[in-house]
């Protein structure tokens, strides 16, 4: 059975790897050892290095030497951001707001307006909703993360937040139709089924060929956290009572749970491998 290679962006990877095996501030990968991994997963080399050059514009790695050799880190207001994606990521069920909700509103200065679409930008990635003009709404289970990504960014001064609940539940699940489009977002895990487990046969076959090695544990493993790892921010944990009866949320968090229990060690062994040669 062949491993899928989804297509993935350099970048994506290459911080995949870092939140993996180097968490900030201790550890640092040189960057041949970077370059065999991500050849591991079929990137060449001008392109791994062309990324890490970019995440380091970005501040997002820090270059440094280990003996002769350039490596990279990253930087360390990235922990606390990485710390918490722990808990979204790994988990093997949803985080529960006990209906509650997260409230959102922002003012910008007129001469900083282009800021209004950055806070909105990241709003959207966070998995928040259109409550109404100018306000913003998600499960308070998100709102931890939004205070922490828009801090992180220098926006918090411009923006508020409160948690409620909404007294009509009756019309509950109306507004939610209203505040985020259901369909879309359940799309969104459809790639991933796609990608890994178009039928259970499939499934099952990619599994137990990639668990049979650490380097195939790798090559599945870490292009699948990849494609996961975005799916519990912008899909937001909505009630359950109230998503359709075909919701793959769940469905792609058990697959991606039994990858995690059955590859992240024999993944991390590989890497353990690669460091020490």
């Amino acid at each position: 059975m062949t491993i899928p290679r989804p297509a993935q962006r350099h970048q994506d990877l290459i911080l995949t790897l870092f939140g993996l095996y180097a968490r900030p501030s201790e550890d640092r990968i040189r960057i041949s050892k970077l370059v065999q991994l991500m050849g591991d997963l079929g990137y060449d080399a001008p392109g791994v290095r062309s990324a890490t050059s970019r995440l380091k514009g970005k501040g997002i790695l820090v270059p440094s030497r280990l003996g002769q050799q350039a490596a990279y880190s990253l930087d360390p207001s990235m922990s606390e951001t990485i710390t918490e994606g722990d808990v979204r990521i790994f988990a093997d069920t949803r985080p529960d707001s006990d209906g509650r909700w997260a409230l959102v509103t922002f003012t910008v200065p007129e001469s900083r307006r282009a800021l209004r679409h950055q806070i909105r930008s990241s709003l959207t990635r966070l998995g928040f909703g259109i409550a109404g003009q100018g306000l913003w709404i998600a499960p308070a289970a998100n709102l931890h993360d939004a205070e922490v990504v828009l801090r992180r960014q220098g926006l918090s001064e411009f923006v508020d937040f409160f948690v409620g609940e909404h007294v009509d539940h009756d019309r509950l699940a109306e507004k939610i139709d209203q505040w985020w489009n259901i369909a879309e977002l359940n799309a969104r895990f459809d790639e991933f089924l796609t990608t890994y487990a178009p039928s259970e046969e499939a499934w099952t076959a990619a599994l137990d060929s990639a668990a049979a090695t650490d380097l195939g544990a790798f090559r599945l493993y870490v292009p699948m956290l990849t494609m996961w790892r975005e799916l519990p921010y912008t899909v937001p944990p909505l009630p359950p009572e109230f998503l359709p009866s075909d919701w793959n949320g769940p469905r792609v968090r058990s697959l991606f749970s039994t990858a995690h229990r059955r590859l992240s060690g024999p993944a991390a062994a590989h890497v353990a491998q690669v460091f020490a040669s």
